[in-house]
């Protein structure tokens, strides 16, 4: 957090606009500048933004969605928040990221939506997805809470051509509100549409009158969310913007050193990246036979290495069926992740190489 945040957070609290004030305003607008797309709103957590945009797909109790089984909780929820039901698609082995050439195999009468999840920020391979998509008349909607900074073909992640991206500012992300994210969005319509039912579905240009007593005139057509971020998260996300360059090109040269270094290593593979991107390396994943040793090794010598997600299909809110996916079953058992945050300078990420080296040789 820049030291310089906590003075902005003051001056916010003295004025005693806590809920509702300009920086929220003022911190979209960053948001849209830095990523390249107008249509940009923050919200108050990814999870229900991501609601949001599964019901402005069309997503309705008994239709279903697809997606990896590799993802957040904060991912796969909403779905079943929804009543609607998620059909799993395998990933790409040597990515973790959705196969498109599996989402077709799993479209039904009943889909309207695909959900993109960026493996630890490494972009999805979109144009395929959304061929498969407009195809078959399909939304498609980004999970980027890893992903932040990503590019795809020389376009950020959240300006990409997907029908919504959603944003994670959780403490643990690129940039933090404490808690808190965005939804961009393709076109305006589908952006004033989502700002109406963020925040119950109130229509705000008519919903008081000038005397400032609630338009009785007014109509609420579509129950909404309360979905609103608040003017103290703004500002703290204000703050960050100020480094958020520094912050995204730290996680990207640690990346690139991780996978400089690592490339070679027998019983080692750095995962594929599409052709003219930039991944977020929200963590360095990578692939490695006997993938638990090297774990257990990692964490007794300090390193916060981890297996990040588990697959979802086997919760019992989900089915509880372990799903026939074998690019899930090979990515499950290979991965591994280690830290690769801004926070992790030149010594930290030598060390780290240096005990993976140690323990492969």
């Amino acid at each position: 957090m820049p030291q310089h945040a906590a003075g902005i957070i003051s001056e916010v609290m003295a004025t005693g606009q806590v809920a509702i004030g300009p920086n929220i305003a003022k911190f979209e607008g960053l948001l849209r500048n830095y990523l390249g797309n107008p249509f940009i709103m923050a919200t108050g957590d990814i999870s229900n933004s991501l609601a949001l945009c599964l019901f402005m797909a069309g997503v309705r109790p008994g239709d279903e969605v697809i997606m990896s089984p590799l993802v957040c909780l904060a991912t796969s929820c909403p779905v079943r928040n929804l009543f609607a039901d998620i059909r799993w698609c395998d990933v790409e082995p040597m990515t973790g990221n959705i196969d498109p050439a599996d989402i077709s195999k799993k479209i039904t009468q009943k889909t309207k939506a695909i959900v993109v999840y960026h493996w630890a920020g490494n972009p999805a391979e979109l144009d395929e997805i959304h061929a498969v998509a407009r195809a078959h008349n399909i939304a498609v909607i980004e999970d980027a809470g890893e992903a932040f900074g990503a590019e795809y073909h020389g376009r950020k992640i959240g300006n990409t051509g997907s029908d919504y991206t959603v944003f994670s500012f959780y403490p643990n992300r690129h940039l933090t509100t404490i808690d808190g994210g965005a939804i961009a969005c393709a076109s305006q319509d589908g952006y004033e549409k989502a700002y109406w039912l963020k925040r119950y579905g109130i229509h705000q240009p008519t919903f008081r009158c000038e005397d400032g007593e609630i338009n009785p005139d007014s109509d609420i057509p579509v129950a909404g969310w309360n979905l609103y971020m608040s003017h103290v998260a703004a500002s703290i996300g204000i703050a960050q913007m100020d480094h958020i360059q520094d912050i995204v090109s730290r996680h990207y040269d640690n990346g690139c050193y991780y996978d400089e270094k690592l490339s070679d290593i027998r019983g080692i593979t750095v995962l594929k990246r599409p052709v003219d991107s930039r991944s977020a390396f929200w963590v360095y994943t990578f692939l490695v036979q006997d993938r638990d040793h090297l774990l257990a090794s990692l964490r007794n010598a300090g390193v916060q290495a981890s297996k990040v997600h588990l697959r979802n299909d086997i919760y019992t809110c989900f089915g509880a069926k372990r799903n026939d996916l074998p690019g899930v079953d090979y990515f499950s058992a290979h991965s591994l992740s280690i830290p690769s945050g801004w926070w992790v300078d030149d010594q930290d990420r030598a060390r780290i190489v240096d005990i993976i080296l140690r323990e492969k040789k």
